[in-house]
């Protein structure tokens, strides 16, 4: 072969080995990253009380205790409405009308017959001072109403709770970002991705200071506290 020749041959060979071993120092994964996540809370007093209420009639007829419902009825919502209750926040959330039997244990042929009806009237009232949820269950009782089904609690205005809950997971995260960096000897470098969600949780109660001589039924709030968590990807290098 003729030097010229072999030349070329050589510097062709080694065109091809330096292309192939090229993607041995390409990283197609990108730079090293760091995830952590963290978690926050705040919380706050509930300035709502979600009150669940009724009235239970029993009578021989349907007819008759339908009456005697819509009149006990009637009274219970001239009593909420009277107390400054807007009646945009009292809705009917239930009606049945169902037969009541007889205890087949007492009836020689062992069976059951209808001696009556009963009507079941339910109203959910929202309550936009948790201070008057006392006084008007007494109110309420004393109208006719016999069923008090239970009472939950609200923040009017929760968006504020849930930013500052994720802003105090995202911080955490952060927290737990340069820690880590600084104990593995790299630095944080500029964030890849982040994402934050709210985990709410149930109401966390504390104890209220009560009159002695308070005559309403008491109505504790309690504290309500929404959680979130956040995830942070951090592109790190070596310091």
């Amino acid at each position: 072969m003729r030097p010229s020749r072999l030349l070329r041959s050589t510097l062709f060979a080694s065109a091809m080995l330096g292309a192939l071993a090229l993607p041995a120092f390409a990283d197609p994964a990108g730079p090293p990253v760091l995830t952590v996540s963290g978690e926050g809370s705040a919380s706050a007093a509930p300035d709502i009380a979600v009150v669940s209420l009724g009235v239970v009639s029993e009578s021989d007829t349907a007819q008759a205790a339908l009456a005697a419902n819509a009149k006990d009825m009637n009274a219970v919502v001239d009593t909420i409405t009277g107390t400054g209750i807007d009646k945009k926040d009292v809705a009917t959330s239930g009606l049945f009308v169902e037969p009541v039997y007889s205890d087949p244990a007492k009836d020689p042929a062992g069976q059951s017959k209808i001696t009556g009806y009963r009507v079941s009237n339910q109203l959910t009232v929202r309550i936009r001072d948790i201070g008057k949820s006392g006084p008007l269950l007494d109110k309420v009782i004393s109208a006719g109403a016999n069923r008090v089904n239970g009472i939950s609690f609200e923040i009017g205005k929760s968006e504020g709770l849930r930013d500052a809950a994720i802003k105090a997971a995202i911080a955490e995260a952060r927290r737990r970002a340069e820690i880590m960096a600084e104990a593995a000897g790299v630095k944080l470098g500029p964030i890849q991705s982040i994402s934050a969600n709210e985990g709410g949780g149930p109401p966390v109660f504390r104890a209220m200071a009560m009159k002695d001589a308070m005559p309403a039924s008491p109505v504790m709030g309690g504290t309500q506290e929404i959680s979130a968590n956040a995830t942070i990807v951090y592109a790190i290098a070596p310091r």
